[in-house]
């Protein structure tokens, strides 16, 4: 009897000494270049998953969705407190402030687009292509389009 309420004292004070885990989060930098000028926003959605990053219609939305204005054709949005993993991100520059990524007759975009990982794709490429690591190490991403 003694012996197990030893035993169940040493295991409490175990599990007392045990440090929690703290979640990994931080905030990371998002940098787009490549624009043509310095007119409208960049729209951009933050996906943690390929189930957003290729949308279907009805479908859940992207993690984070954002706006951000163009300086000296280029954009450094800071996206705060997310938790480390994987992301991707979709963008595109919304010249003329319409809320929509212009197409032509053809259905070829006439507004600038991009892809985290993907400089100058023309289709959008899968989520394990688009997709970046986000930790202490790596809090930045650079966009070329």
């Amino acid at each position: 009897m003694m012996f197990g309420i030893v035993l169940s004292t040493i295991f409490s004070l175990s599990l007392l000494a045990q440090e929690p885990k703290a979640e990994c989060r931080g905030d990371f930098t998002m940098i787009v270049t490549g624009l043509n000028s310095d007119e409208g926003q960049i729209k951009f959605d933050l996906d943690n998953n390929a189930e957003t990053f290729r949308p279907k219609k009805g479908g859940p939305p992207a993690f984070k969705k954002g706006r951000s204005p163009i300086k000296d054709k280029k954009v450094e949005y800071v996206f705060k407190d997310i938790p480390c993993g994987e992301y991707a991100i979709k963008l595109y520059h919304d010249a003329n402030l319409n809320q929509d990524l212009d197409k032509n007759f053809f259905r070829i975009p006439t507004e600038q687009y991009g892809f985290s990982n993907c400089k100058g794709c023309i289709l959008p490429p899968s989520w394990n292509k688009a997709k970046f690591i986000f930790d202490k190490d790596h809090p930045t991403v650079t966009i070329e389009i």
